[in-house]
């Protein structure tokens, strides 16, 4: 079976081609921001010449697509408007009283996609036991109809007060909405999230509505450009939650794919940890304009039922909530193409970046800013003569752009490539312990996987840091979320509220019924090419009086009330060392069918090595031993079992990885360089 794996980043398109033989082909372009379906054409064109594959012999294609986070992030969606109940209209400006920076008296809450002037409200109520309170006005919603027209609005939401617990009112209100206006999307809060907390729900009903017509036309554009070329295989789609979606899942509630290249970078790193017997490992994946970190514990990647999109500093309330199953991971703005600029006598580097137009100054594209590739190249880890897939980098021109930085902070040029380097490795430290110290886990005891085309450059120093035992580089690990597609299987995911206090006497047979119920509901979802599945489950328990909930993974044989509970007291404990003596409440109810794994073409991609030659020399500096001449190793001509010692550089098509002082190297079986990794002084 032939597959193909795409992921569109922000600044390259990464493209895998497994053939049935056991072999990987891999091809990396530049993704053109307003010509993303032809950036991707051209990859897989260019892959299949290669290759020698023809289109009709690809069985698969899975893909992972930005298209919906940036078409948040530039607010480039359609006119959208919100329909509430009535008092409640203001949720997505009120949003919560939390204040993501306490003491910021100039603090301002993350700007709503909807303006209150187009936030309508039409009386009902339901009560949060389901039963309902005020009828649902029908009459008002034929005049809210008509006002909508009359503002042009593209695309509404309808959010109703505890819709979760009875979707009747709401469904009844989309249905009317989407016959009085029939080119309008409409979105109902109930069809996309099943949670409690209004806010949190409104939002992400109105995110659902503001991507839906833009990820359509883009995936019906990109099915027929592979079409055009031969490809008439299904295109499976990657979820937040790390599960596929088909295209028409995927167009129905686009909300669930917005972190779709993310998770595929998380699924791949647990199968390069597991292929190398390692279950517990984090995942760090750095690309051109993010970079993104998740932990793995026991081969299963740690999930949440909540995420929020454009955090700023990673602090909880900054962004906008939305309650879809997604794999807990943390991004920071921090890629190769991310501006250094020194702002009160400060290095910072990122959010701002460089992008893929006009790309950092070395790519001699017209751009200005220093980057953290610019640094990297003036620091001799990267070879200006042949860059992610054949680029070639200006050196003059990075040296002028990190030059406006040393000025700037009164240092000398490598001096302030190096504090580019350490500041942008820094952050994202930062972000690896969020998802593993503050979560209640040890760094120390995971091995950390280096996948993106930066992630080699700065994932040992990483390591060190951390004090992680291992660093693993995967063969081709630029294109890690593109592997990470492949190792994927279709998933239908269902998360409900549902309040059962674990003590009750009837909490058995409560239990019972909302599993019974979640699991009827997600096997409404098709796998298309059908098999078996396997169930998952997590609930989201508090301690009776908490605000908010620890997700807890549950063995789904297990629904005794008393082993739930004690699931939940021994994750608290290892959260916040110590367990508390109140009952405890289920709370969030999240069930996954997962598609059992089948027999699949290139599983190991271990390319053979090439004809063993001298490594190339090239000066390097790193600050345990200052500028020094290293070795240069072609990633091509090592074998299983090569050993190189550290400070060095392992050079292929698409990225380098840095070897630092005092580091080890081994090849794996699989190819993968597997780092020991010398502790921190």
């Amino acid at each position: 079976m032939v597959r193909l794996g795409v992921d569109v980043g922000g600044t390259f398109v990464d493209l895998v081609l497994a053939t049935d033989d056991g072999g990987l082909a891999f091809e990396k372009v530049l993704a053109q921001p307003s010509a993303l379906v032809e950036s991707i054409v051209e990859g897989v064109g260019a892959l299949l010449a290669r290759t020698g594959v023809e289109g009709g012999d690809v069985a698969e294609v899975v893909h992972a697509t930005t298209r919906g986070s940036n078409t948040v992030l530039e607010r480039s969606g359609p006119r959208t408007a919100l329909v509430a109940t009535r008092g409640f209209k203001d949720v997505l400006q009120i949003q919560r009283a939390l204040r993501w920076s306490m003491y910021d008296v100039q603090l301002e809450k993350p700007e709503p996609l909807v303006p209150r002037s187009l936030s309508f409200e039409v009386t009902e109520r339901v009560l949060a036991d389901g039963s309902v309170h005020v009828p649902l006005a029908e009459a008002e919603l034929e005049e809210v109809a008509s006002r909508l027209a009359a503002a042009r609005v593209e695309a509404v939401a309808v959010a109703f007060l505890h819709s979760y617990a009875n979707p009747a009112h709401e469904r009844r209100a989309a249905a009317v909405l989407r016959e009085r206006l029939p080119d309008t999307v409409v979105t109902a809060s109930s069809d996309v999230s099943l949670q409690a907390r209004e806010y949190e729900r409104a939002n992400t009903a109105v995110v659902n509505a503001y991507i839906a017509r833009s990820l359509s036309e883009y995936m019906q554009r990109l099915v027929g450009a592979l079409a055009d070329l031969g490809l008439e295989a299904p295109v499976w789609v990657m979820q937040s939650s790390g599960g596929l979606a088909s295209v028409a899942q995927a167009v129905e509630r686009p909300v669930r794919i917005l972190e779709s290249g993310p998770a595929a970078g998380v699924v791949g790193a647990s199968a390069f940890g597991k292929s190398l017997g390692d279950d517990d490992v984090i995942s760090f994946d750095m690309g051109g304009t993010t970079a993104k970190a998740a932990l793995v514990s026991g081969g299963v990647a740690a999930m949440a039922t909540y995420f929020e999109l454009q955090r700023v500093g990673s602090r909880r309330g900054s962004g906008l909530p939305v309650d879809i199953p997604a794999l807990d991971l943390v991004e920071v703005g921090t890629g190769g193409g991310s501006i250094a600029e020194v702002r009160e006598g400060t290095l910072r580097v990122g959010p701002r970046s460089a992008g893929a137009d006009p790309g950092p100054a070395c790519y001699g594209r017209g751009g200005e800013g220093a980057t953290v590739t610019d640094a990297n190249l003036l620091l001799g880890y990267y070879d200006a003569g042949s860059f992610a897939g054949g680029l070639r980098l200006d050196v003059e021109a990075a040296s002028r752009a990190v030059d406006t930085v040393a000025v700037g902070l009164g240092l000398t040029r490598l001096e302030a490539a190096w504090g580019i380097h350490q500041v942008a490795t820094l952050d994202m430290e930062h972000a690896i312990r969020l998802v593993s110290i503050n979560r209640g886990f040890d760094p120390r005891q995971h091995a950390l996987v280096c996948t993106g085309g930066a992630g080699p450059a700065h994932g040992p120093r990483l390591a060190r840091a951390l004090g992680c035992r291992r660093a693993i580089v995967p063969l081709a690990a630029s294109g890690g979320s593109a592997r990470g597609l492949l190792e994927a299987a279709a998933s239908s995911e269902v998360t409900r509220t549902a309040l059962v206090p674990l003590d009750r006497p009837d909490a058995a047979e409560l239990c019972e019924q909302v599993i019974a119920g979640l699991v009827e509901e997600a096997a409404r979802g098709s796998f298309g090419a059908g098999g078996t599945s396997t169930l998952r489950l997590a609930l989201g328990m508090r301690y009776a009086g908490q605000g908010y909930e620890l997700l807890v993974p549950i063995d789904p044989e297990e629904r005794d009330p008393a082993t739930i509970a004690e699931a939940f007291h021994r994750r608290y404990e290892h959260a916040y060392g110590y367990r508390g003596e109140q009952p405890v409440e289920a709370v969030t109810w999240h069930a996954a069918l997962v598609r059992d794994a089948v027999e699949r073409g290139g599983g190991s991609g271990r390319r053979h090595a090439g004809t063993a030659a001298l490594p190339r020399r090239r000066d390097a500096y790193f600050p345990e031993t200052g500028v020094v001449e290293v070795a240069v190793h072609e990633r091509d001509a090592l074998h299983e079992g090569s050993v190189l010692e550290g400070p060095c550089l392992v050079a292929e098509t698409t990225t380098t990885t840095v070897v630092l002082p005092g580091d080890r190297v081994e090849v794996a079986r699989d190819g993968s360089l597997v780092i020991h990794v010398e502790a921190a002084p």
